[in-house]
């Protein structure tokens, strides 16, 4: 008979002078999954602007996306896909742009330094990653997520200095590969440590939960502990 367990679970986390961490990570900001083509065709415009053409479609099923937005960052120009996931953007000074695609229920993506020439129109073609659904706050599983990589947080050096400690509850999404998607306060005794707390806590990595010999999505839960008399204890600890 198998024996299932039910999360959220609970980890323990104390720190004092912690290491330096990496900074957060924003799923769907860095561009990823964006083609564009590699022979462009360009056909100049009338008064020395252009045009941005393309495609959006969904990453996995490989069919277009209606009503995506597609957007020259910095500027006021846009288009919406039509019914096939095609769009334009017209009446493009020359430059240099960041051009980034959304659309209701997928990650979106950003494609950087795309140089727009008056003599050219620029064909850009986007695969969007459908968003993944958050987990129900419990759910059964066979095994508990294990930290793998766990570093501490930075200790505010205003914190620091002000005298503050105390402990911050935070909640994470813990997905099938074991990364952490989101990081949720639940509680605090210190506003001032929350930030530190939760750029720690999506630095983590886990061997992730499984049920059915499947890995699963959970939450769990992590109490960081901010002590000023303890300075060597510069990474947390887990039980």
């Amino acid at each position: 008979m198998k024996t299932m367990l039910i999360v959220p679970f609970f980890f323990f986390v104390s720190t004092a002078f912690a290491q330096d961490t990496l900074p957060a990570k924003t799923p769907g900001s860095t561009g990823e999954g964006i083609a564009f083509s590699e022979n462009l065709n360009f056909d100049g415009q009338h008064g020395g602007l252009c045009s941005v053409v393309g495609t959006v479609i969904d990453k996995s099923s490989r069919e277009p996306i209606a009503n995506a937005k597609v957007t020259l960052l910095g500027t006021k120009l846009s288009a919406y896909t039509s019914s096939d996931g095609q769009y334009t953007i017209d009446s493009i000074s020359e430059g240099i742009y960041q051009v980034k695609a959304e659309a209701n229920g997928y990650d979106p993506q950003i494609m950087n330094n795309v140089g727009i020439d008056h003599t050219k129109k620029a064909a850009g073609f986007f695969t969007l990653q459908k968003m993944e659904q958050e987990p129900p706050d419990f759910v059964a599983v066979e095994k508990q997520p294990r930290p793998i990589k766990n570093p501490g947080p930075v200790y505010p050096e205003q914190a620091r200095n002000d005298g503050i400690e105390g402990t911050v509850w935070v909640k994470i999404w813990v997905d099938e590969h074991g990364n952490a998607r989101k990081a949720v306060i639940l509680r605090t005794d210190a506003e001032i440590l929350n930030q530190a707390t939760i750029d720690a806590s999506m630095n983590w990595k886990f061997k992730p939960a499984m049920m059915d010999g499947k890995p699963v999505a959970v939450w769990v839960t992590i109490p960081f502990k901010f002590k000023m008399d303890n300075p060597k204890m510069n990474q947390p600890k887990t039980k």
